[in-house]
């Protein structure tokens, strides 16, 4: 692997919203104020203040819930032109039993920190030139705790390595010499020992592009790297796991640099060559199996397993790869008349010959949080935030559990003007899905942000505790709760 070549042209392409994607920010729309979602915070910090608390939060749920995500989309009157470019804010919730603390930070990445003095856009011109993905990394899509620090994670260049305690930033996470900078995605799953795997894609590397693969200790050393050659330049966000495989669904999403293109043009979607998955040993991480899908698109995944000769996988599963070419002036729109939102399907994938299939339910689903306890085996419980195509309002603030192993489906709606955000699953009990569930949501009538606490096995009958910050937080995309 050459790293010079793993370290250049993705961070300025990925930044969609760099100087010539920026565009005049519109003017806020009347009540609801649905662009409160996507409203940038003007200062670096944002100081401890304490929640209104109705209810009682469980001893179990006593910690911190930790979030990320774009927080400044806009500077000296010109907005990015994709909600993943905004710069990273990670938000901190300390819940005790005095009550609910939050407080937020930027992460003062080499973008942020530069742009923050000079008061304007400018990374990629003569006035702050940039090399490598960490020039452009903006750091606000998920956190994990690694080794003593949180680590605010992108997913084209190195994670950041931030204090828990005061979310002020320590530099990047450097592994080692060799793989500084270069692709590292923003959701490592579990294993059963403790370790995490991940990991991240090149694709101007190579006559194809490269997949990185990472193996690494709870502790924060890397304990297996690999890099294999793509069979094409596609995209992938997030990844699966079955106890023996790691599963890398990749979507006919074509990075093409000669062409200028690169994934968040809409001319990469390219449904004639299907989707792609690559089945990865975890025993040896250079033997890979792949196997083809109908064409189609996912960010994120619920639960995996290995069913005799075949491997399954529950994923939100686009139709196309709509999202990623919409603007953030869309996003506040909300849903799109003919758009289909991602439904929660099941993945079969043969390990022997032969097409895998798309299971499709009736749901319609996006961030997926599963019983994380027993990675890689069969489980039933998916706690997702619930979309509606019939919907009337363009925002929907529905949670649900979706047990995909009984068919039963219990929901909870937060109600008009508010829009539901992620809700993290704390387990407390034996049973698969018992315990918690911990989540925020953006009340955009009333203009505040709230942290809400559920009986995981009970959703229908609402929150147990609710905290209402005097603040309105940016949408965010994904957290994690330490105990």
């Amino acid at each position: 692997m050459d790293r010079r070549t793993l370290l250049q042209g993705m961070g300025a392409a990925l930044l969609t919203g760099c100087a010539s994607g920026l565009r005049p920010a519109a003017a806020p729309p009347s009540a609801p104020d649905w662009a409160l979602g996507w409203r940038s915070v003007t200062s670096d910090v944002l100081a401890p203040v304490e929640a209104r608390v109705t209810g009682r939060f469980p001893d179990a749920l006593h910690g911190t819930l930790y979030r990320n995500g774009p927080a400044r989309l806009e500077r000296a009157g010109l907005r990015v032109r994709h909600w993943f470019d905004g710069d990273g804010m990670v938000q901190s919730f300390r819940v005790s039993s005095r009550g609910v603390t939050h407080h937020g930070r930027f992460v003062s990445t080499f973008k942020f920190q530069n742009e923050e003095r000079l008061g304007h856009y400018a990374l990629g011109t003569a006035e702050l030139p940039a090399r490598g993905n960490d020039a452009y990394n903006v750091a606000n899509t998920s956190v994990l705790m690694v080794g003593g620090e949180l680590l605010a994670l992108w997913e084209a260049g190195s994670a950041y390595r931030l204090d828990p305690a005061t979310l002020e930033t320590r530099g990047t996470k450097d592994w080692s010499e060799e793989l500084a900078g270069v692709p590292f995605s923003a959701h490592p799953l579990p294993e059963r020992d403790g370790s995490y795997w991940n990991f991240g894609l090149a694709p101007y590397a190579g006559e194809q592009g490269l997949m990185l693969l990472y193996h690494f200790s709870a502790d924060g050393r890397m304990l297996q790297f690999a890099n294999l050659p793509m069979p094409f330049p596609g995209y992938a966000h997030a990844f699966a796991q079955t106890e023996r495989h790691l599963l890398v669904v990749l979507a006919p999403l074509l990075w093409d640099e000669a062409r200028g293109m690169t994934w968040f043009d809409a001319k990469a979607w390219q449904p004639a060559l299907g989707t792609t998955v690559l089945v990865v040993d975890k025993a040896d991480l250079t033997r890979v199996v792949r196997r083809e899908l109908p064409a189609g698109f996912v960010f994120h995944f619920g639960h995996a397993w290995e069913d005799g000769d075949r491997l399954r996988a529950y994923a939100c599963w686009y139709e196309d790869s709509h999202f990623m070419h919409l603007t953030v002036d869309q996003d506040i729109q909300g849903r799109s008349k003919g758009v289909p939102p991602a439904r929660l399907a099941q993945l079969e994938i043969p390990l022997g010959a032969g097409e895998g299939r798309i299971l499709r339910s009736p749901h319609s689903a996006e961030f997926p949080v599963v019983d994380a306890r027993v990675p890689g085996r069969r489980g039933s419980a998916h706690f997702v935030v619930l979309e509606s195509e019939d919907a009337v309002l363009p925002h929907g603030g529905v949670i649900a559990r979706i047990d995909v192993e009984r068919g039963r489906v219990q929901r909870f709606d937060y109600g008009p003007g508010i829009i539901a955000e992620e809700h993290l699953f704390v387990p407390s009990g034996s049973r698969e899905g018992q315990g918690w569930l911990l989540g925020t949501s953006l009340d955009c009538a009333r203009g505040h942000t709230r942290l809400a606490a559920f009986d995981a096995e009970h959703l229908d009958e609402g929150p147990v505790a609710l905290a209402t910050l005097p603040r309105a937080l940016p949408l965010g995309f994904h957290g994690t709760f330490l105990k």
